[in-house]
Order: C-alpha cells, then sequence, then structure tokens
C-alpha cells in the first residue's frame, strides 16, 4: 500500500489558473500606464513567480510593490470564478488517497485558496493547507513544506512535493523531500535535472510505483 505523503502546489498544478493570473496582471499593469505582454507575463511567472513580475513591473510605473499586488489581488478577485481543476487533478488525488497516500497544500495563494478548493470539491482532501497568509518565506525557501513534514511527523523519504516550477523544485530539495515537476505539455518551463520525476499529466503520479 502506498503510504507516501504529497504536498500540493496550487497554480499551474493542481488549478487551471495561469489564465486568470495573467489576465488580472495585464488588467492591473494597464491601469497603471504599461502595455504588458500577456505571453511574456505568463513566461514570467512560470519561470519567476508572480511576485516577481510585481516587483519588475513597479520599478517601471513608480508604484510601490505592495500597492501593484493589492490591484492585482482586486483584479483577480472578480475573475476567480473562473478557475478550473487542471485535467486529471481530482482523479490523481482520489486514485493516490484510495492507495493509503496523504494530502496536503503549500501555496503562495492567499485568501482565496479555501473558498476556489471548496468550489471545486477538493478542499476535504487535504490534511492541512498552508497559504501566503500563514506567513512563511515564500518559495524556495523550505519553510511552509518543514512546518508540514515537522508537524504531521512525515518521512522525507516518502513526501513529495509536487509542483509546475523551478522553484517548487528547488523548495523541496531546500526542505529535503522529494519533488515531482509537473510539465504539461507546451511548458515554457524546463526541468532542472533536481527534480525525482517529471510527469506530463498528474494521472501519471498514480501509477509512478
Amino acid at each position: 500500500m502506498d503510504m507516501n505523503a504529497y504536498i500540493w502546489d496550487l497554480d499551474g498544478t493542481l488549478l487551471h489558473s495561469y489564465g486568470v493570473i495573467t489576465e488580472s496582471l495585464a488588467a492591473a499593469l494597464a491601469e497603471k500606464g504599461l502595455k504588458p505582454d500577456p505571453e511574456q507575463i505568463l513566461q514570467k511567472v512560470k519561470k519567476e513567480s508572480v511576485t516577481a513580475c510585481i516587483r519588475e513591473s513597479a520599478e517601471k510605473t513608480g508604484e510601490s510593490p505592495e500597492a501593484l499586488m493589492a490591484l492585482y489581488r482586486q483584479k483577480c478577485a472578480g475573475r476567480n470564478q473562473s478557475i478550473t481543476l487542471t485535467e486529471g487533478a481530482a482523479e490523481t488525488l482520489e486514485g493516490l488517497k484510495k492507495a493509503g497516500a496523504r494530502h496536503f497544500v503549500y501555496t503562495h495563494r492567499g485568501s482565496s485558496t479555501h473558498g476556489i478548493l471548496q468550489r471545486l470539491g477538493i478542499e476535504d482532501c487535504f490534511e492541512d493547507i498552508v497559504t501566503h497568509g500563514d506567513g512563511f518565506a515564500p518559495k524556495p525557501a523550505p519553510d511552509g513544506v518543514l512546518y508540514l513534514t515537522q508537524k504531521y511527523h512525515l518521512d522525507p523519504e516518502t513526501t513529495y512535493y509536487v509542483g509546475d516550477r523551478k522553484l517548487d523544485v528547488l523548495c523541496a530539495k531546500n526542505a529535503g523531500v522529494k519533488s515531482i515537476l509537473f510539465l504539461e505539455e507546451g511548458s515554457c518551463v524546463e526541468p532542472t535535472g533536481l527534480e525525482d520525476l517529471v510527469v506530463h499529466e498528474l494521472t501519471e503520479i498514480v501509477g509512478k510505483e
């Protein structure tokens, strides 16, 4: 029986949300006088982070990163209903749980997290959900993952952090747990060589052993 533990990233991993993120960032930046390229925004977010995009853009607008982030979140609030599950997400969570696995979340997403997961019907899959609001240093710092492994006595040798970006892989490595890199077809992200497994569909994780 699979007794692994899986700590999940959300945006771009369990959640099909990059469209909402890109549109919201573009709207926020346009309101401040920039002419954002949605494709460039997407690549910046996937290769680095929303925070990196905000900081870079704030320098161009003269806004503080905090003010620009607040505007971005305001734009997101009106679009979050458009977020859906990544193909295979529900089946993967259910299949792994049936095999005895435990599920957790560690995400940079903030106060919208629980409402989105509840609406999509997967909130009850997780024993604990750690968000931006819990105050841990952002990835690739290991703090959020270490909190979960220590609180729930998870074995690093059988604990996987699953994400779609380099910072997720680095977060896992910094925390001393295994990493699974999820790369959908067409992703601009390249494997780092540090991940323990690369999958192109979430359902591949169920049959990995």
